[in-house]
């Protein structure tokens, strides 16, 4: 009974400095950097990256560059690579839906804008898994996988 007195007197004692870490949450900055792997099907698998800046988890305009690592015997791999810019708007505390335009150029050649639906999914304060689907030469759709650095 001694013992159960003293370990319930040391978790009351102790309580107040767990519990000050929960009610005060780290202020976000307003501009992250955001790196993103990512998968992308338009015409085709293609790898690659993502990198740009986010405001607020709300607004975000990148770079990206994916190409399908396939030499066979053709002279060049497909690449796909321009700028993308998407416009998240909050649905719960844990989804983001919006929409999204890529502007880009596929084997050298400028395609039409290519507009999407994207939904992005967060696993923790810095981790997002995004899934995007669209049209615009041609369908196509993408996972990202996003890294906010704060």
């Amino acid at each position: 009974m001694k013992r159960l007195l003293i370990i319930a007197f040391l978790l009351i004692l102790g309580s107040p400095v767990f519990s000050q870490d929960f009610y005060y949450e780290k202020e976000k900055k307003p501009f992250t950097i955001q790196v993103a792997p990512t998968y992308f099907n338009y015409g085709g698998g293609l790898f690659g990256y993502e990198i740009g800046i986010n405001f607020k988890e709300v607004f975000n305009i990148s770079y990206f560059h994916t190409r399908d690592y396939d030499f066979h015997e053709r002279y060049m791999d497909d690449r796909f690579a321009g700028v993308q810019s998407s416009l998240m708007l909050p649905i719960g505390s844990y989804i983001e839906v919006g929409p999204s335009v890529r502007l880009g150029t596929y084997n050298c050649e400028i395609q039409k804008l290519f507009v999407a639906a994207e939904v992005r999914v967060d696993l923790n304060e810095s981790w997002k898994i995004g899934l995007e689907y669209g049209v615009g030469e041609k369908e196509g759709f993408g996972l990202k996988f996003i890294w906010n650095i704060y």
